[in-house]
């Protein structure tokens, strides 16, 4: 009669096999390791340049809306201001010595823009793609930031600075052809003879403490920010820089916009992205 007996693995042999496992898996680890990582960093490293570069379009979309030589950089280039238009064109200089209808409810000699007047209305020479709704009594109200702003040839200069409401008035109505105006200073008259409409003062302030930038609108023209916290644009900022080149005649201005944010996991930590903006410096 024959026994058959059950064969299996002895404890050795089931000791022996874990520790080849064991080296197999990490000799395949160190291999694959490295890949992985440098996988998971350029993950975060694109997520980094992906929050950074959203964050500096939306900062260049805004500030090409700045009003000529309104932007000023402050705060040893960690705050950039600007006032932004709504929108903007020509105004009627001369009557031509037409018959046709007024835009202004008067004559057509009535529909030039009258220097000398503190209220007036005026034809905007073709039309107007953005009318203001939002109007004010006195320039009071525009700088309080109550109704938009009708600005002409703003240099940013003694007596042609709309922070200091040398040439800016409050706009009282408008129309897609129209503009009516008061409480105006006396307005420089630009050869061009282009003027503004400006609906907010917009800021963008980097605070490296905090690790933010946040963007700032809707405060009175006259007293600046203020104690207004705003909105968050982007965090895990460690370093910004900004700044403003004026130009001239020949040249527009130029905003530089450098900001460097930083993620603790990433290897190398952090990336800077730079951003240059044109802008118009002609009033």
């Amino acid at each position: 009669m024959k026994v058959h007996t059950k064969k299996g693995f002895t404890l050795i042999e089931m000791i022996v096999v874990i520790l080849v496992v064991g080296i197999l898996a990490g000799v395949v680890f160190t291999f694959l390791s490295g890949p992985m990582q440098a996988f998971v960093d350029v993950e975060r490293r694109t997520n980094l340049v992906d929050i950074a570069d959203t964050a500096l379009q939306r900062m260049t979309r805004e500030i090409r809306l700045a009003l000529p030589n309104s932007i000023r950089v402050t705060g040893g280039g960690t705050v950039v201001e600007f006032l932004r238009t709504l929108d903007g064109g020509r105004y009627r200089a001369e009557d031509g010595g037409g018959a046709g209808p007024s835009v202004c409810g008067g004559t057509v000699a009535q529909d030039v823009l009258d220097f000398s007047a503190a209220a007036d209305c005026f034809e905007v020479i073709g039309a107007l793609n953005n009318v203001p709704a939002s109007f004010g009594a006195t320039q009071a109200d525009c700088l309080s930031n109550v109704g938009d702003g009708l600005v002409i040839y703003n240099t940013g200069s003694i007596g042609q600075n709309a922070y200091n409401g040398d040439n800016i008035a409050v706009i009282q109505a408008a129309t897609v052809n129209s503009i009516t105006f008061a409480d105006a200073p006396t307005f420089p008259q630009s050869r061009r003879q282009r003027f503004f409409i400006v609906d907010t003062p917009v800021t963008f302030v980097c605070n490296v403490g905090a690790a933010t930038i946040r963007r700032i609108d809707d405060y009175p023209i006259d007293t600046g920010v203020g104690a207004a916290v705003g909105n968050l644009l982007i965090n895990r900022v460690t370093a910004c820089n900004f700044n403003y080149n004026a130009g001239g005649p020949t040249r527009s201005g130029l905003v530089t916009l450098s900001i460097t944010i930083q993620d603790g996991n990433l290897a190398g930590g952090a990336v800077t992205l730079l951003q240059q903006v044109h802008v118009d410096n002609q009033p």
